[in-house]
């Protein structure tokens, strides 16, 4: 695309990839990691602007969502940590849910996440999730603790708890939701087989996502 085509892009609440639609509600993260792209790629993503003017109210979200065409999942997943704001994603789901229940072909509802949502908000948020949110993905990306600090570069507040708040975060998903699966950016220095078999430790589903070019 043209740079003077990209300057022109709206920032985007909601973009489609593939066959899902993504809901992008925050810009704020509780993580600088190593190897995000989205400094890189300017806030872009395939042709949609995700750098938030403002962040979207839940009804504002519902009309975009209900005016785009036919997709098979929603994810609530931007250049930022969708938990942030707990409130608006669970009303969206809720919604969409309520209005989809007749529906045999209802997408499903997943939460990409870097699994902090609960020290954010000072308490487990994992069963305010039940009923609403269908699988969640985690990015966890190592099985060790430091090793997890240096490639998620959490902010102070999330460094002294934040990887045992991930792992209790994981657990409690499986044993509560669905579908959980933790995932792991493929890097060279990532010992890929721990990090499998610790996901599959707590109950989950794991997948290994490559390293997008920046």
């Amino acid at each position: 695309m043209p740079e003077t085509a990209e300057k022109n892009i709206p920032s985007s609440w909601v973009y489609r990839y593939q066959n899902g639609l993504y809901v992008n509600l925050t810009n704020r993260c509780p993580t600088a990691c190593a190897f995000c792209i989205k400094s890189a790629w300017k806030m872009r993503y395939r042709g949609y602007d995700l750098r938030l003017r403002k962040e979207p109210a839940a009804q504002e979200v519902l009309r975009e969502v209900a005016g785009a065409a036919a997709f098979g999942e929603l994810i609530f997943c931007g250049y930022g940590e969708p938990t942030y704001r707990l409130q608006e994603m669970l009303e969206i789901a809720r919604h969409l849910k309520a209005e989809w229940k007749r529906r045999p072909d209802a997408p499903r509802i997943r939460l990409n996440t870097v699994g902090l949502g609960s020290l954010i908000h000072g308490r487990d948020i994992v069963a305010d999730l039940t009923g609403s949110i269908d699988s969640v993905s985690v990015s966890l990306n190592t099985a060790d603790p430091k090793q997890w600090l240096s490639l998620m570069r959490p902010a102070a507040p999330y460094r002294k708890e934040g990887f045992e708040s991930v792992l209790r975060f994981i657990r409690l998903c499986a044993r509560l939701l669905p579908e959980t699966c933790v995932t792991a950016v493929d890097l060279p220095e990532v010992d890929i087989a721990k990090c499998r078999s610790t996901a599959r430790a707590l109950g989950a589903k794991f997948r290994l996502r490559p390293l997008l070019d920046p």
